[in-house]
């Protein structure tokens, strides 16, 4: 094997290790990768020094050191208070907090660093609690293994009484929500390593972990770290989802009713799980807009003309969709209620055009039982 393949078989290997850390990573040739930082500027970075070290272990070493590489950068981005990865993974030197993270394992609770002075705490219902370690770690400076493990096991005894108490839904803890994003709004690959399923053609429903400061995609790998399936994981940040609030409001658009339900949060399509808390009864469904994260719009059908309706939603989404900061889909979907507990809500993505002159109506529709319905609405 040539210096070049043998340079570019471990870069290679880098790419699968920072995916496993929620780092979003594409291989350049011939030596370098690719990174994405959320909410800041990504970057390229060469590893052609790094391969050359790595050639001094055998081939079957390489992945472990792949992964260490992977985990000192999130190290040294988390330390300048970037939320890059999973987790604040501490130095291979740093007694103190391996042996918090140790007291807290003993007790079968998955603690981890986010930050160096944050530790996150897994709750019963999926969310996160956060505490400052700051006083504990400077309490375990100068003492040995043995003495800083019993003080940390007190705090973590501590730590334990207060994850055995309700939380309140409101305080400054990450919580689990759920957030629909086009796809196009997320990096290639991104999908696979997120705790994410299809909502409509071109749009995925994703877990998020809400932080008082920032809102982080879920990766699929930290589902073991909250003890939840990832099924589990979306009916959590589904109800969570749903307790956010929203204000609901009736509206004339052009003769046709449109309830307007909007949220000062980016957690609205949430709401197409229960739309019914909003609609009433609804026993032919209803028309739906999503066209950004803190907007739902729907029309109950059979209140007015169906095709009236269509037309009138299909501007309003083009518009709200033109106006968005991070818009989702300017399509319309005919909804229903999900058949199946914890799943998704039925969507059927529908279109109509009218020719004004001849009144020939034209329908699309991804459900042909919503032609049916719209004949039957129709007489």
């Amino acid at each position: 094997m040539t210096d070049t393949d043998r340079r570019r078989a471990f870069v290679e290997i880098l790419v699968p290790a920072f995916r496993k850390f929620g780092i979003e990573a594409e291989f350049v040739a011939p030596t370098s990768v690719r990174i994405e930082v959320p909410e800041h500027e990504g970057f390229t970075s060469d590893f052609a020094d790094a391969a050359d070290q790595a050639a001094d272990f055998p081939p079957e070493a390489h992945p472990e050191l792949a992964e260490q590489l992977a985990l000192g950068m999130m190290r040294q981005m988390r330390e300048r208070g970037i939320a890059f990865g999973t987790h604040y993974p501490p130095r291979s030197d740093d007694q103190a907090r391996y042996v918090v993270l140790r007291a807290f394992d003993e007790r079968g609770i998955n603690a981890r660093f986010d930050f160096p002075d944050s530790l996150l705490l897994p709750l019963e219902d999926g969310r996160l609690m956060r505490t400052d370690p700051t006083d504990l770690l400077s309490s375990l400076d100068g003492l040995d293994e043995e003495q800083a493990l019993d003080r940390a096991r007190a705090f973590a005894a501590e730590a334990a009484a207060d994850l055995a108490q309700p939380q309140p839904a409101g305080s400054d803890q990450g919580q689990l929500r759920v957030r629909l994003y086009a796809d196009s709004a997320l990096p290639d690959g991104a999908l696979e390593l997120l705790v994410a399923r299809p909502f409509v053609d071109g749009v995925h429903e994703v877990v998020v972990l809400d932080f008082p400061d920032r809102i982080q995609p879920m990766p699929r790998n930290q589902l073991d770290g909250f003890g939840l399936t990832e099924q589990q994981a979306f009916t959590h940040a589904v109800a969570g989802s749903l307790e956010e609030p929203v204000q609901s409001d009736s509206m004339d658009a052009l003769g046709t009713t449109v309830v307007h339900i909007g949220g000062e949060h980016t957690y609205t399509g949430a709401q197409l799980h229960d739309l019914g808390r909003h609609l009433g009864d609804a026993p032919h469904g209803a028309l739906v807009l999503f066209p950004s994260p803190p907007v739902v719009m729907a029309h109950v059908l059979g209140e007015s003309d169906p095709v009236a309706a269509m037309r009138t939603l299909q501007q309003l989404g083009a518009r709200f969709y033109a106006d968005a900061d991070k818009p989702i889909t300017e399509n319309l979907y005919w909804w229903r209620p999900a058949t199946e507990e914890g799943a998704p809500p039925r969507l059927a993505q529908v279109a109509v055009e009218v020719d004004d002159n001849s009144g020939e109506v034209g329908l699309y529709t991804s459900d042909e039982d919503f032609a049916t319905v719209l004949r039957t609405l129709m007489g």
